[in-house]
Parts: structure tokens; C-alpha cells; sequence
């Protein structure tokens, strides 16, 4: 009886992928070679061709895994039955726990910035990139502040670029010297100054619900008394 074969197409494109990185990490963009990367997935160039296309496409896909990967990061760590500021801490916290134990994928992250901001073919590459971190911070930010009830005090889009932007100056300088007890230092400021936000956000509505609620309750008081 004839076996079945251990992968799907999907299984087999993903362990791709999986390889892909790997080669990316661990040799650097300039080195990684689509022949390192069939050899490392155990198949053949034609057959990375085949799930791939060009090595542009292949990069994209790794782009896109990327972000998958880092959304799934986050959300698993998102803390439940805390306040927004609370959760917001944590998710960057486990985030730069991911960072400090896999700073390479961070140097692929930049370098495949770079590699796109040199080539005009594909600048798209890196627009593609922080559009795409943008939009899953963005939207993480939009269920937080909805699952609290309270409106985000700066547009969503702003905040999520302003958190990139920290964690972007954060990652460049903890790679350069992987100082670990600078990084975690500098990481409590940015939670600190995106709790200052959110704080100003919590309270006002906060205020809004109190102040509401009072005016019912002497209104309330003044019927009564119609009465």
C-alpha cells in the first residue's frame, strides 16, 4: 500500500518559508542565496521557483511571515482582566522578549529595508513592511481601547507609528551593542510615556461617565422634589 505523502502543498511551502528564514537570520540577506535556502528546505531550486516565483517574491513572503509571526506574539501575550495601560505594558514587554531572543530576525528586518530602499524596483518591499507592522499595531491598539470603552486620544494610526517608531530606535541600538539592562531601561520609558496617554484617555471618560452620572442623579432629585 502506497504511503502518503508526509506533506501537503501547504506544509511543504510553509517548511519553505520556515528555511528561508532560517538561511536570512543566520547568513544575512547578501549571502542567502536562493541554492542556500533550497538546500536548507531539502528541495530543489525548481521546486522553490515553483512555491515562489522570483527571490523578491520569496522575500515578501518572508516579510508577510514576519508580521504573522509578531501579530501571534503579541496577542498571545496580551494580559486578560487588566486595565488598558496594563495591557498595552504587556504586550511590549513580551514583544521585547522576542527581540532580545531572536535579534537576528531584527537584522533581517532592517536589512530587508535596506535592501529594498537601494533597488526602485523594490521600494514597494518597504513600504510593504512598516504598512504592514503598522496596521497590525493599529488594530491591536483599536480592540484595547474598544474592549476598555474608552476612545483613543490620538488617532490609532498616529499612536501605532509612534509605538513602531520607539521600538525601531530601541531594536537598532539593542542589536548594535545588545546592551539588555540599557534596552529594558529605555523600553519602561516608551511604556511609560504610551501609559501617559492612555491614562489621560481612561480619565477623562472616566470623568465623563462621573460627571454624567451626577447629572442624572440631581435631575433625578429635582423631579422628586416636583413631585
Amino acid at each position: 500500500m502506497r504511503m502518503p505523502r508526509p506533506n501537503t502543498a501547504r506544509e511543504r511551502r510553509a517548511d519553505i518559508l520556515a528555511a528561508a528564514i532560517r538561511v536570512l537570520a543566520r547568513e544575512g540577506l547578501s549571502e542567502a542565496t536562493t541554492r542556500k535556502i533550497a538546500a536548507e528546505a531539502s528541495v530543489n531550486q525548481a521546486m522553490l521557483g515553483y512555491y515562489f516565483g522570483s527571490k523578491d517574491d520569496l522575500l515578501f513572503a518572508v516579510l508577510q511571515e514576519m508580521i504573522r509571526a509578531t501579530e501571534q506574539i503579541v496577542r498571545s501575550a496580551l494580559p486578560v482582566g487588566v486595565d488598558l495601560a496594563e495591557a498595552i505594558a504587556g504586550s511590549l514587554t513580551a514583544f521585547w522578549e522576542h527581540v532580545e531572543a531572536e535579534p537576528e530576525l531584527e537584522i533581517l528586518q532592517y536589512e530587508l529595508t535596506l535592501y529594498a530602499l537601494r533597488r526602485p524596483e523594490s521600494a514597494w518591499l518597504a513600504r510593504q513592511q512598516y504598512d504592514g507592522y503598522a496596521a497590525v499595531v493599529e488594530t491591536l491598539i483599536a480592540e484595547a481601547f474598544a474592549v476598555a470603552g474608552v476612545e483613543c486620544p490620538v488617532p490609532s494610526s498616529s499612536l501605532a507609528r509612534f509605538l513602531i517608531a520607539g521600538l525601531d530606535g530601541l531594536m537598532l541600538q539593542f542589536i548594535s551593542d545588545r546592551d539588555t539592562t540599557r534596552a529594558r531601561r529605555d523600553l519602561e520609558l516608551l511604556i511609560a510615556a504610551v501609559g501617559a496617554l492612555v491614562q489621560t484617555s481612561t480619565y477623562g471618560a472616566r470623568a465623563e461617565r462621573e460627571a454624567r452620572s451626577a447629572g442624572r442623579s440631581v435631575r433625578s432629585a429635582s423631579d422628586a422634589k416636583g413631585r
